[in-house]
This record gives structure tokens, C-alpha cells and sequence, in this order.
């Protein structure tokens, strides 16, 4: 019976550590693949009613005083379905597309830009593309009405690095910012909805927006394109795809198994060597040799 209770408990322990890990080999395997780079499947035309879950912006036509209360944003619904849209970017401007980003779903942005026959840019048809979530883009939208100020990237470089984040417009995760392209592809997934600092935000939302902004103009970051000189053409297509995803507790569990793994099975192991050689007193019996070996030495002695 103990040594069944022992075994019950060695292969608990060992199932409680390999099934995360398992879990996630599954979650792999059975994961839709990426799609791939330049191939964004999406319709020529988008389906009746489209409009209810995304909405363009300029940073010409004033929309960046209705993102701080002057004006009423329209109330988007969570976007799980493919769309396009056509854009034109004016010299020294941007465009926008808001969108509300959801968990379960990945997202791919195909971006190509093209020059306008009508007003044909200098510089060519490039552009830097950025992904941002509504507090950033009304950071982003406040260094566009106050470019003409000051000079912005000095007024940057004079900024700490470790409080730029706190002042300054921030791509989506810091990395989704793709400058000097004409045409990009990229894919992205939300992990949760909303942010521990989403209430930062004047007038925002409960569900964070997300920005899709295609830049025109030369902004404080130094590492953008600078204005085209002209007009561009641009055509934006996303592709949405449901993808596998596992609880959150599957991370912790994953991240917690191996220091526990450390801690027991080192306990386990001299818990067992300091049992070896013990028995209980009703198993115990002495070897027949060292009894005869004992009568001997008494005969002797008597």
C-alpha cells in the first residue's frame, strides 16, 4: 500500500509538470499558420455595413479635436471580419484608421502606397507606417498641431530617455512603427483588452482603440521620412483570422513549473535516500548466520 501511495504521487507530480507544457506543444500543432507576406486574402469590395467597424481619420479635416471631446466619436464594433479602404494622404499630413482590436483574432495590415498622377510627390511614394493605441494618438495628434512651434525633435532629444515614454507617442508595443516603406506587411494579435493605463486618457473609451496611421509629414521621430512633397495614394488591406489562444493562468503555470520542479525534486530524492535501508520492526529479522555464530561463543564460554 505505501509504496502504490508513493507511485500515485510520483506520476501526480510529473503529469502537473509535463501538461503545460503539453498544452502548449498542442496549441502549436493545431495553431492556423501566419499568413503569409503579401498575400492579405481580402474582398475587392467591402460587404453592407462595414462602416460600423472602422472610421478614417485625417489630421486635416479637425478629427483631432473630436478624439478630445469636441466633437462625438462614432462607437465602433469589435472587428472580426475582412475590409479594405482607399486613402489619399495629402503633403505634410497623415491619415488614420481606428479600429477596436479583440483577443482571438489576428490581424494582418497590407499597406501599399502609390503617387497621385494629379500631384505626383518629389520624394517618391513613400511613407512611414505606425500602429498606436488611442492615448498615443492624441499624443501624435498634439505633435502635429504644434509642428510649426518649436523645433520637435530637439525638443525631444532634450527629454530623458527613461521619461520620453510618458510625454512623447509610442508605437504599439514599440515596435510596430515601419518607416521609409511603400509597401509593408504585418500581422499582430491582442493579448487583453484595455490597459492598467487606459484611464489616462481624456474622454477614452473602456475598450482601447487602436490606429492604423499612414505618416506624411516629418514628425519628431529620427528616424522617419520626411514629407513627400506630393500626394499618395494608399490602399490598406486587413486580413482577420481567429487563431488558437490558451488561458492566461497556462503562462503562469509554465513560468512557475520549473522552480517548483528545483524545489521538490531535490526533496523528493533525499526524503528517499534517507529512507533506504529502513523497514518497519515486523519486517525486521535477523540473518540465520550471526545466530549460530552467537550459540557458538556461548558454548565456548560455558
Amino acid at each position: 500500500m505505501v509504496n502504490r501511495r508513493k507511485a500515485r504521487i510520483a506520476i501526480a507530480l510529473n503529469v502537473s509538470i509535463l501538461m503545460p507544457m503539453l498544452a502548449v506543444l498542442v496549441a502549436v500543432i493545431t495553431a492556423p499558420a501566419v499568413t503569409a507576406a503579401g498575400s492579405c486574402d481580402v474582398p475587392a469590395s467591402n460587404p453592407p455595413g462595414m462602416s460600423q467597424y472602422f472610421e478614417e481619420h485625417s489630421l486635416e479635416d479637425g478629427s483631432f479635436w473630436e478624439d478630445w471631446g469636441w466633437g462625438e466619436q462614432n462607437e465602433l464594433r469589435p472587428l472580426r471580419s475582412d475590409f479594405s479602404v482607399d486613402m489619399t494622404i495629402s503633403n505634410d499630413s497623415a491619415n488614420a484608421v481606428r479600429m477596436e482590436l479583440i483577443p482571438g483574432y489576428q490581424y494582418t495590415f497590407c499597406i501599399s502606397m502609390s503617387p497621385d498622377p494629379s500631384d505626383e510627390p518629389e520624394m517618391g511614394a513613400v511613407g512611414d507606417v505606425y500602429l498606436m493605441n488611442d492615448i498615443n494618438w492624441d499624443r501624435y495628434a498634439m505633435s502635429y498641431e504644434n509642428r510649426e512651434w518649436e523645433d520637435l525633435e530637439g525638443l525631444v532629444e532634450e527629454i530623458p530617455v527613461e521619461w520620453r515614454d510618458t510625454l512623447v507617442w509610442l508605437p504599439y508595443r514599440d515596435v510596430h512603427a515601419y518607416e521609409g516603406v511603400s509597401d509593408h506587411v504585418f500581422s499582430v494579435a491582442i493579448d487583453s483588452m484595455g490597459s492598467a493605463w487606459s484611464s489616462v486618457g481624456w474622454f477614452s473609451s473602456t475598450e482601447t482603440q487602436y490606429y492604423l496611421v499612414i505618416d506624411g509629414w516629418d514628425n519628431e521621430k529620427f528616424s522617419d521620412r520626411g514629407a513627400a512633397g506630393g500626394t499618395i495614394n494608399v490602399e490598406v488591406l486587413v486580413d482577420v483570422e481567429e487563431r488558437t489562444t490558451l488561458p492566461n493562468f497556462i503562462a503562469y503555470i509554465l513560468i512557475s513549473a520549473l522552480p517548483i520542479a528545483c524545489i521538490i525534486g531535490p526533496l523528493i530524492i533525499h526524503s528517499r535516500y534517507m529512507k533506504m535501508g529502513l523497514s518497519d520492526e515486523e519486517e525486521s529479522r535477523q540473518m540465520a548466520y550471526l545466530d549460530n555464530e552467537g550459540d557458538e561463543r556461548s558454548g565456548e564460554e560455558d
